[in-house]
Parts: C-alpha cells; structure tokens; sequence
C-alpha cells in the first residue's frame, strides 16, 4: 500500500511522502497508543488488565514493567511506551504472532487492519505481515526489492530457495541475526552458482567459484556491453560474489557486523541467485574448453 496522495500534492511533494521514515514516526504515535490500549482494555476485568497478558510480555521480552498493583490498559501501554520504540515494536511483534483471524480464510482482524494501514500511511520503516496463523512486524522495502527476492527464491533450485528465503525472513525481522542472515546468503548463492560453474563439485564455495570464473576464459552476463567490452562483466560478477566471501572473512575475524551491512548483503545474494538461476550468467560456446 502507497501513502495517500492529496489531491494537490505535487510530484516532489508525493516522493516526499513516500520516503520510508523511522519504524514509529511522530504521526505514528497515538495510533500505537491506541492499539495497545485498546488490545489491553480487551483483555481486562473492571478496568483490570490480566495479569496473565502481562506476564506473558515479560518472560518473551526478558524484562518487567514498572506498573501498579492494579493495572488499567492505560498504565500498561504507557509502561510500555516509556520503554522506547524498539521495545514497543517488540511487544506489538509478540502480540500480533497471537491475533489469528476467525478462520483460516477470513478477512484481517479490524484492529490488525487498522495498524496495518497506518504504519502504511505513515511509511513507517515496518510493517505488519501474515505469517503462521497469525500476524508479525517486519520491515519495510522499497517497492519491488521484495518481488525481485521473492522472483529469485522461485527461479532457484530448492536448496538456494530455501537459504535465501530463510535469510530474507530473518533481515525482515525487527531484531534479525546479522551472522545468520550473511550465513544463509551466502549458502543461497553457493547452490545457485555451484551446479552452473562448477557442476562437478559435491560441495561448491564461494572460493571453488570465483577461482573458476577467473581460471575459465568466456563466462559473463547476457547483458549489453559496449563494443570495447565494457563494462567487464566478469569482473563484476566476481567482485560481487567476492564481496560476500569478504563480509564471512571479515566477521569471523572479530569485527562488527552490522544489521545494515546484514540487509545490503541478502540484496546482494538475491541479485546472484536471480542470476544464476535465471540463466543470466552464461559461458561462450567458443570459449576455452577447459572445465
């Protein structure tokens, strides 16, 4: 779903509003409250919210609130605000995994539909997805990165599906694992090159791979170059995929590895497995015979 676009609103005033913000902007805010008051105020008795709800908040986040003795749904969304947007989103994550709809093909529940529709209005950085039986936050990409994932996960072999998928749902999580993210990209990409340049190999690498690619003359994309060559497809190709083999090196090594650099990554993977698996990295017939 786009922002609502005013009826005056100009093309630079439109790109404006389509600009992906923080997960909980300003305009945000009080539907949050919302939400959550009025999840809470369902699950109460005389004003009193259930002990049970809350406790279940606590032991999943590993952290108590700071409430009264008899919390009303106002005090417990207001303890959890005061705990900042990252844990608000991981509360709301939690509660949403529970909201299932009526029958496994009704409409939306209203009230999901309706935070739903306003992180969508206000661009927040997430967004609510089906997933199970119920509901999650994840994050948001700008339109068409996630159809051209979700193209490269139904063009690949089975085995790179999979990691890719794996790997594209947890960066869309609101606390992904940085290190499982890179792990299953690189491995998506590992089962989509290996069975078109290294066929023989049991257990292609990214390393069999690239060594392949530069040993054997002629590989390179089915995409326009200009008469002298370039660009050089081949060594696009390999620094992409040495890029990967890099970011591995680099976080065994002991330095950081980030949820942004985790993101950038499983981009890359997907453009690789769409590649491979599409038939657009490809070896001229003429060249050296050499496997």
């Amino acid at each position: 779903m786009e922002p609502w676009k005013p009826w005056d609103a100009t093309d630079d005033e439109y790109a404006e509003l389509q600009v992906i913000r923080e997960p909980i902007p300003n305009v945000l805010d009080e539907s949050i409250n919302q939400w959550l008051r009025g999840y809470f105020r369902a699950r109460s008795d005389y004003g009193e919210v259930d002990r049970t709800v809350i406790n279940v908040i606590e032991a999943a986040l590993r952290q108590r609130l700071t409430l009264p003795e008899t919390p009303d749904g106002d005090d417990v969304t207001e303890a959890i605000r005061a705990e900042g947007d990252k844990y608000t989103l991981r509360v709301l994550d939690l509660l949403l995994s529970q909201r299932e709809p009526a029958y496994p093909m009704a409409d939306t529940p209203e009230d999901v539909a309706f935070l739903s529709s306003q992180m969508d209005l206000s661009a927040s950085a997430v967004r609510v997805v089906r997933e199970g039986k119920g509901y999650r936050i994840a994050r948001r990409m700008p339109e068409g990165v996630e159809e051209a994932a979700q193209r490269a996960i139904d063009d690949a072999n089975s085995t790179s599906g999979r990691h890719l998928a794996t790997a594209w749902r947890e960066m869309q999580s609101t606390n992904p694992r940085a290190s499982l993210v890179l792990r299953e990209a690189i491995q998506a990409v590992e089962a989509a090159a290996g069975p078109v340049v290294i066929p023989r190999d049991q257990r292609p690498q990214l390393s069999k791979i690239v060594g392949a690619l530069r040993d054997q003359r002629g590989w390179g994309l089915v995409l326009a170059r200009r008469d002298d060559g370039h660009p050089n497809h081949t060594a696009v190709l390999i620094g992409m995929l040495e890029t990967l083999a890099f970011a591995e090196q680099h976080r065994h090594s002991g330095h950081g590895y980030s949820e942004l650099e985790a993101v950038g990554h499983v981009q890359l993977a997907a453009t690789l497995v769409g590649w491979f698996s599409a038939g657009v990295v490809v070896r001229a017939v003429d060249s050296d015979p050499r496997p």
